[in-house]
């Protein structure tokens, strides 16, 4: 598939113009990945926002004992890692491909000077990304309080 093709497929970028997409496009790196291989780890630097293009990936936290803890698991157009680029800390979680796939990566340093050359893609992209993150935290707010209810049964 085409990479523009594609992107207008993800939540965060469907609103930009083919001028602001060919933007992104210019930026995306590819990225192969094999079931199993470690994305990033947890308390890694936060350098790359990732884009899956296809496969899985898993999301996990490191629970102080033996296996980590599932957090989601991602597939085809969701956006992962951006957190750590708009907090400029480490990693907050580990990511590791569930599926053999493709991902899509655009680094820190070009996505910062993308955003402070292009204040109107910039708005566009962020109010995408906080609708994501907006999302995501609705389905954590959810499952604390399921989890909650379980305790008060």
């Amino acid at each position: 598939m085409e990479l523009k093709k594609f992107l207008r497929e993800v939540d965060t970028f469907s609103a930009l113009t083919d001028a602001e997409l060919e933007k992104i496009v210019a930026l995306c790196r590819e990225r192969a990945l094999q079931k199993g291989e470690t994305v990033f780890n947890e308390r890694d630097p936060g350098d790359k926002l990732f884009i899956i293009e296809s496969g899985a990936i898993e999301i996990a936290k490191s629970n102080g004992g033996g296996q980590p803890t599932r957090i989601a698991i991602l597939e085809h157009g969701e956006i992962f890692g951006e957190l750590a680029i708009f907090e400029e800390r480490a990693r907050s979680s580990s990511a590791v491909a569930a599926r053999e796939g493709r991902v899509r990566l655009i680094e820190k340093k070009d996505i910062d000077a993308l955003l402070a050359t292009d204040p109107v893609l910039a708005v566009k992209i962020l109010k995408g990304l906080l609708k994501k993150t907006a999302a995501r935290l609705r389905l954590a707010d959810e499952a604390i309080q399921t989890l909650i209810r379980s305790f008060d049964a």
